[in-house]
């Protein structure tokens, strides 16, 4: 088994958790520098993004140099890891609490923003609305939505590629309420690019497109993944209302000064 395989093999012990480093591998693995560490039972992972490989970071971090995504089995696998990043660069740490407690001593961190990854509970069941209409292929009428939550037109036709579907609501021939489920990894399938245009506000066709995507989700046995920054209150309250249930908490932070704009 190569490393590559080794490292996704034990990401995806905890999926969820893991969702992000599972992501960025599975979009960027030409350029994504991988170390994986065994010692006995133990394992430690240490990924290293440039930061102009991904829009989002593109934008978010224009002044770093690299993402950094951890994940480990016991916390003696972490001095190793940390020798591994590199010295005298601006970098993005994306991680979950425990571990950024744990690395916070070795780096002058400054918290930026942080994600919420909601899922579905196991067992729980949705019913597709009538209304919507659900679609494998990109409909261009739906595409100034999506664009309208940073979405690329481009990012979403490699989506559609690889196997992405639609869910909308329509008035007429007019599209009031979307969002797209695109695959995160081999397992995990994000609800994303949610929007509804303002004729359609306040009606709750956001929570039926959600609901009507986490029906195919399920149906297709895909883990649903719902992300929404914590300061996107309605967003949040979308989650909690479609019967989400809050599985991660991915904090960011930064070791450099950004330049004023």
């Amino acid at each position: 088994m190569n490393r590559f395989n080794a490292i996704m093999r034990y990401l995806r012990r905890n999926p969820l958790k893991n969702v992000t480093p599972l992501k960025m591998l599975t979009a960027y693995p030409q350029v994504m520098d991988c170390y994986l560490a065994e010692q006995a039972e133990h394992w430690g992972i240490l990924l290293l993004l440039p930061a102009d490989a991904y829009y989002y970071d593109r934008l978010a971090y224009p002044e770093a140099d690299y993402i950094v995504l951890m994940d480990y089995s016991s916390p003696e696998m972490l001095p190793g890891l940390i020798s591994r990043i590199p010295a005298d660069t601006s970098l993005v740490f994306k991680l979950q609490e425990d571990t950024r407690r744990a690395v916070s001593p070795h780096f002058p961190l400054t918290h930026v923003r942080s994600f919420y990854s909601y899922s579905s509970l196991p067992g729980h069941h949705y019913l597709p609305d009538e209304a919507a209409v659900f679609s494998g292929q990109m409909d261009e009428r739906l595409l100034p939505l999506w664009m309208e939550n940073g979405y690329t037109p481009e990012e979403i036709r490699q989506y559609f590629e690889d196997g992405a579907f639609s869910v909308a609501i329509y008035k007429d021939t007019t599209p009031l309420s979307t969002c797209i489920v695109f695959r995160n990894e081999e397992q995990i399938w994000e609800i994303g690019a949610v929007h509804t245009a303002e004729p359609g506000r306040r009606q709750g066709l956001a929570a039926r497109v959600v609901k009507t995507a986490l029906h195919h989700t399920l149906a297709r046995g895909y883990i649903p993944r719902y992300q929404v920054q914590d300061n996107n209150t309605p967003s949040i309250q979308l989650a909690e209302a479609a019967g989400l249930t809050l599985a991660v908490k991915l904090e960011h932070w930064i070791n450099y000064i950004p330049q004023q704009k």
